[in-house]
Order: structure tokens, then sequence, then C-alpha cells
């Protein structure tokens, strides 16, 4: 084993480097909306906020700046339960420094797996509940006068916010440590990296398919009758234009045109087409 390898191992090894490094997640995960972006969401303050812990893990340069690479992908989740997935990474990447054998696209592929249905299921309850709760509460206080209604308005919506964040991404490393060795051996974490694939290829359709607006408004008449683009490609295959705008960018992207440049061209297009009135 190289001197590297056996740093590698001694990362995070005792309780105390644990919680030292849970506390430092707990505050770094607090900027995952701080640059925000359309190519990766929140992707690079993801990456932002396991720095440190992935510096200590992986003292190689090389592979302390493709871990970074890595983790700094597309992400979109809610940030209240996005310290779980975090766990989950950093004991997948401890892992893999360890590990020569470790597959390393099952961490992405875990993170795009999940990020999904915990999107769903925290903004149902941290917005959808615990917000109106908070807020009915409040409401009642304050317009009676009591001051406390905004004070308990931050404690009932923050205080399991915060426990959640914290104890989340603990969680997350812990049972990651506990299984992912386990599931390497047995193989049955090449069976959840495959399931993982094919669940991000479904969630990047679904995103595509939801987000990704364009529909024509072309409207003519051919021998008396009328006819409607929109109508024609809908008959076709529902979504025809966005699905190609979206193979478009992708193959752009292949061939290592700037994001920049593919948005540029996309505002370029609507305008071009709003302008001969097809849209």
């Amino acid at each position: 084993m190289t001197d590297i390898q056996i740093r590698d191992a001694a990362a995070y090894s005792s309780d105390k480097d644990e919680k030292k490094m849970f506390r430092q997640l707990f505050f770094r995960q607090f900027q995952l909306l701080g640059a925000m972006n359309f190519t990766r969401m929140e992707g690079l303050n993801y990456g932002w906020a396991l720095a440190p812990m992935l510096r200590k893990i992986y003292p190689e340069p090389r592979r302390y700046l493709d871990a970074l690479k890595r983790n700094s992908q597309f992400f979109n989740t809610n940030q209240h339960l996005a310290p779980f997935i975090m766990g989950l990474t950093l004991s997948m990447e401890k892992e893999n420094a360890n590990n020569p054998d470790f597959d390393t696209a099952s961490i992405n592929g875990i993170k795009v797996a999940l990020m999904g249905p915990f999107a769903g299921v925290g903004d149902s309850f941290f917005y959808g509940v615990l917000r109106i709760i908070a807020t009915g509460i409040a409401i009642g206080l304050a317009s009676q006068g009591n001051p406390l209604g905004p004070l308990l308005f931050l404690l009932i919506y923050n205080i399991p916010s915060y426990l959640i964040r914290y104890y989340g991404g603990a969680m997350g490393y812990r049972l990651g440590s506990k299984y992912i060795a386990e599931a390497t051996q047995s193989g049955l974490l090449g069976c959840i990296t495959k399931a993982s694939s094919i669940m991000g290829l479904m969630m990047v359709g679904a995103m595509s398919a939801s987000m990704v607006k364009f529909a024509t408004t072309y409207k003519t008449t051919i021998a008396g009758q009328p006819f409607v683009l929109q109508e024609i490609l809908d008959k076709i295959c529902v979504g025809l234009i966005p699905l190609l705008l979206v193979l478009g960018c992708l193959r752009l992207l292949n061939k290592k045109v700037s994001p920049n440049k593919v948005l540029i061209l996309l505002i370029a297009l609507g305008f071009a087409s709003a302008g001969i009135g097809i849209i």
C-alpha cells in the first residue's frame, strides 16, 4: 500500500474526525443555492460544500481534482434533504479512495437517482406542509398583536430544517460507510449503479418534457381547410419540437460547444421564431 493510500484510509477514521466533518458539512451546505445556474443548477456549490472533505480524503492533487469535478456536475434537489446525499457521497468517495476497483460512475448515478425523489418529498413537506402550519400559527398570533408570531414561525420552520440538515448528513455518511463495501463485494453496487443510471435517464427525460416549452402558433388555410401546425406535430409525437431542441443541445455540448454559446443560440432561435410568426 502506498503512502497516499495509507493517508486516504486514515481520513475520518475516528469519531472525533467524523463529528468535525459533520459540523463542517452542516455549515457549508447552507450555500447550496449560492451559485444556481441553468447548466448545473446546484452542482457548483455541491462541489464547493464537499471540497475540504474531499481534500482530506484525497491528498493527491490529481485525485482531489477528479473528485471535485465529479461532484460539481448537474445536481438539483430540495436543499433541506441534500445533506443526506452529500454524506452518502462522502462515504462513497472514501470507499473509492481505499478501493482501486471502485466504480466512480456509481457516485453520480446514485446522486441523480436520489435527487428527484428527495426533491418531491422535501418540497412537499417543507413548503407544502411545514411552512403552511408555521404560517397559520404565526398569523393567528400576529393578528392579535402578539410579537411571538414571527418568532414562532422561525422556530417551527427552522428547527426541523436544521436538525434534518445536520443529522441527515451524518446518517447518509454512516449508512454509506456501513453498506457500500459490502455492496461492492457482493455485486449489489453494480445493480444499484445500473438502476441509478436508468432512473437518471428517466429523470432527464421527465425534466426535458416538463421544463422545455416550445409550441408553434403557425396557422394557415390549405385547400379551404384550416391547417394548424402544432396539431399536426402533436399527432406525430407530442413534444416533438422540445425533444429535437434537447437532442440538438446535447449534440452541441458533446461537440464541446460552450454552454453559454448554446444558451445564446437558443435565445436567438426564440427571437427569430417569434419574428417570423412561428411561435
